[in-house]
C-alpha cells in the first residue's frame, strides 16, 4: 500500500512538495528563513477563525442511519469500524481523501501473546514517558493502554492472519539501560517475515483490515469531509454532518451509539500550527501533511471538549538543507536517513554542542536552538562499520538486529539494509545533488561546509577534540562509548540537516474511554476521539524510544471507544 505508484527518488521526497496541496493558499512559492509566529495578533487571529464555532449548517439534503459513525479511514478509524461492524453493529465510515491512511509499519503493545518472556515493567515505562514529557502526560491513558494494547493486538493478529498476514515480533535493543528501547512493537508483513529483508509486504494491514470490514457489510463514503457534529438539547453528540466533495451537497448521518472521531491531528493546517507550535513547521525542510486538517479537534471543541495545554509534534531531523540554508516545508527537500546515526554534529560555526546519542526529536531540537536553526552532520569512510556498532532502534536502524527480530527492511522501500543499498538509495541521491559533501581530507570538507578561516580553524579543532574524547570516553557529552566513531578516515562527509514535520501530537482531553472532557470535567456524550486527534501521551513531542507507540495507542484507544459506544464486552 505504501509503495503503490512510489519511485525511489520520490520516496525521498516524502513529506515535500507533493504533500503540500493540502495547505492551500497559505505556502507560497520558494522557501525562506524560519518565520516563526509570535505575539497577540497572531494568537487572536487563530482564534478568530480555527478555534471559533461555525454557525450550523441547515442545508441538509439528504440523512443516512447508522449506529455508529466514524470520521477518518486510517489507523484508528479502521480498527474502532471493524470493532463494532463485526459484532453487527451498522457502521459508516466517513473519509475526507479518495482511499484510506498509510498504514504504519511499527505497531507499540504490551501483554500480546508474543510478547511472553519479554515481559515489560511498566510502572517504569510510564514514568519515563512521563519524565520526557515534564510530567505533563495523563497517567490513566498510559497505564489504559499498557492493560488494553495486548488485547487489541491480538485481536488484529486474529482476524488478519487467515488473509495471509503474519505479525512479527520485535524485541531486540542494545544492552544498554539508557537506550530505552522496550520490546513492545509489532511489525505485520504480507506473507512470510524476512529476518534480512526485505520485507515487501509491509504496510499492508490496513488495506486488509478495509477489506475485512466491508467484507462484514460496512460502509467507507470516500471524498466526504465531516464538517460539523450534531447535539441534542444535551449536548450529547447525536450525528454528524459532512459534505460530498464531488456534490457539494450536505448529508446528515445519525448515530444511535456515538461517533468516533480520528482525523490525524492538524499537522496540514498551517493556521492551526503557526498557532500552537509553530517552530515545528518553521525549522522543517519538508512535511508529510497531507488531509490532517484538524477536522476532528475543531468539531470537538466546537462541540464543547477543550484542548490540552501545551503543543507539540512529531517530527524527523532528517530534513536535507541545500547550500542556500533555507528553511521551510516549502522547500520540500529530500530526506536523509541516515541523520538519525549518532555521527558528530556541528554549528555553522564549526561547534560541537550534544551528544549526538540522541533521538531523532531531540536532534531536531538540539539543532533548531543553533545558529540559522540547522546542524551539521559530520561522519568519516566508515560509517557502515559505525552503523553496525551503533544498533540504533526503532525506524532509524540501518542494519540487521542481531537477533533478527527488529523490522529490517528500509521503512521508505522495504528493501533489505546493505552498504550498497544505504550508498546508492540514501547517499548518492544526495551527493548528486550537492547537499551530501565529500572530500578526501578534513581540511578540503572545511571548505566545501562554506566555513570562514576562524570557523575552519575551530572546525578542524572540534573534529580532533572529538576524535580524542570519542576514543578515550566522552567526558565533553557523555556518549556511550558503543555508539561513538572518530572522524579519521578519508573521505570525509558533511550535511546539513533540519527537520521534516510528521504529525502533530497535542490534542482533545478525554477520559480512559476516550470520551471528551469538558471544563468542568464532565463528558460529551456519545462524542469519542481517538487517534493524533487525541491528547494525554506526548503533548510536547514524541517519545521515540518507544518503537510504534503512537501506532499502539491509536488503535488500542479506537477499539476502547467502539466498544464504550455500542456496549461490546
Amino acid at each position: 500500500m505504501k509503495n503503490e505508484g512510489m519511485s525511489r527518488r520520490s520516496a525521498l521526497k516524502l513529506g515535500g512538495l507533493t504533500a503540500l496541496g493540502a495547505l492551500g493558499t497559505s505556502v507560497v512559492a520558494g522557501c525562506a528563513a524560519p518565520k516563526v509566529s509570535s505575539g497577540k495578533a497572531s494568537k487572536e487571529a487563530a482564534k478568530g477563525s480555527w478555534r471559533d464555532k461555525p454557525e450550523p449548517i441547515t442545508d441538509i439534503s439528504e440523512t443516512a442511519e447508522a449506529d455508529l459513525v466514524v470520521v477518518g479511514a486510517g489507523n484508528g478509524g479502521l480498527v474502532a469500524a471493524m470493532t463494532a461492524q463485526e459484532k453487527g453493529y451498522k457502521v459508516i465510515v466517513l473519509e475526507k481523501s479518495g482511499n484510506i491512511a498509510m498504514a504504519r509499519e511499527a505497531i507499540g503493545t504490551i501483554g500480546s501473546r508474543h510478547s511472553a518472556g519479554h515481559e515489560q515493567d511498566v510502572p517504569r515505562l510510564m514514568n519515563h514517558a512521563k519524565k520526557v514529557q515534564s510530567g505533563d502526560v495523563s497517567m490513566a491513558l498510559y497505564k489504559t493502554w499498557a492493560e488494553k494494547s495486548g488485547e487489541f493486538m491480538d485481536w488484529l493478529e486474529d482476524i488478519e492472519t487467515p488473509k495471509g498476514m503474519t505479525f512479527p515480533f520485535e524485541y531486540h535493543a542494545p544492552a544498554d539501560p539508557e537506550a530505552y528501547y522496550p520490546a513492545i512493537c509489532t511489525n505485520p508483513v504480507m506473507g512470510e517475515f524476512n529476518p534480512n529483508g526485505p520485507n515487501l509486504g509491509a504496510y499492508q494491514h490496513l488495506s486488509v483490515l478495509r477489506d475485512l470490514f466491508l467484507e462484514a457489510g460496512g460502509v467507507i463514503e470516500f471524498s466526504t469531509p465531516a464538517q460539523q457534529l450534531v447535539q441534542d438539547g444535551n449536548g450529547r453528540v447525536t450525528g454528524v454532518i459532512a459534505q460530498s466533495t464531488d456534490t457539494k451537497k450536505y448529508k446528515q448521518y445519525n448515530a444511535k451509539n456515538g461517533v468516533i472521531l480520528c482525523t490525524g491531528g492538524y499537522g496540514a493546517n498551517t493556521e492551526m500550527v503557526n498557532d500552537m507550535c509553530p517552530n515545528m513547521l518553521a525549522y522543517s525542510t519538508g512535511t508529510a501533511g497531507t488531509v490532517e486538517t484538524g477536522d476532528g479537534i475543531r468539531m470537538a471543541l466546537w462541540a464543547g471538549g477543550i484542548m490540552e495545554e501545551g503543543a507539540g509534534a512529531m517530527v524527523w531531523n532528517r530534513g536535507t538543507v541545500r547550500d542556500d540554508e533555507q528553511l521551510g516545508p516549502e522547500c520540500a527537500n529530500p530526506m536523509f536517513l541516515p541523520s538519525s546515526q549518532p555521527f558528530l554534529r556541528v554549528n555553522v560555526h564549526g561547534e560541537r554542542f550534544m551528544n549526538e546519542d540522541s533521538t531523532y526529536p531531540e536532534i531536531f531540537s538540539q539543532g533548531q536552538r543553533q545558529p540559522k536553526g540547522f546542524s551539521w552532520q559530520v561522519f568519516d569512510g566508515t560509517y557502515w562499520e559505525d552503523i553496525q556498532r551503533f544498533d540504533t532502534g526503532g525506524c532509524s536502524r540501518l542494519t540487521t538486529a542481531p537477533d533478527g527480530s527488529a523490522f529490517n527492511a528500509d521503512v521508505y522501500d522495504l528493501q533489505a539494509f546493505s552498504k550498497e543499498h544505504l550508498d546508492s538509495f540514501w547517499l548518492q541521491p544526495v551527493l548528486d545533488e550537492g547537499i551530501l559533501k565529500k572530500c578526501n581530507t578534513l581540511e578540503e570538507l572545511a571548505d566545501a561546509m562554506s566555513f570562514n578561516a576562524e570557523e575552519k580553524k575551530t572546525f578542524l579543532a572540534t573534529v580532533a577534540r572529538y576524535n580524542e574524547v570519542m576514543t578515550t570516553g566522552d567526558v565533553d557529552y557523555g556518549k556511550p562509548a558503543y555508539r561513538c566513531s572518530t572522524v579519521d578516515t578519508a573521505p570525509f562527509f558533511a550535511i546539513r540537516t533540519a527537520g521534516n514535520f510528521l504529525v502533530s501530537m497535542n490534542g482533545i482531553v478525554t477520559d480512559t474511554n476516550s470520551q471528551p472532557l469538558r471544563a468542568d470535567g464532565s463528558v460529551i456524550e456519545g462524542l469519542y476521539v481517538c487517534g493524533n486527534d487525541q491528547g494525554g501521551f506526548y503533548p510536547h513531542g514524541y517519545p521515540s524510544e518507544f518503537t510504534g507507540i503512537n501506532a499502539g495507542r491509536v488503535g488500542t484507544f479506537a477499539r476502547i471507544a467502539a466498544k464504550h459506544a455500542c456496549g461490546i464486552a
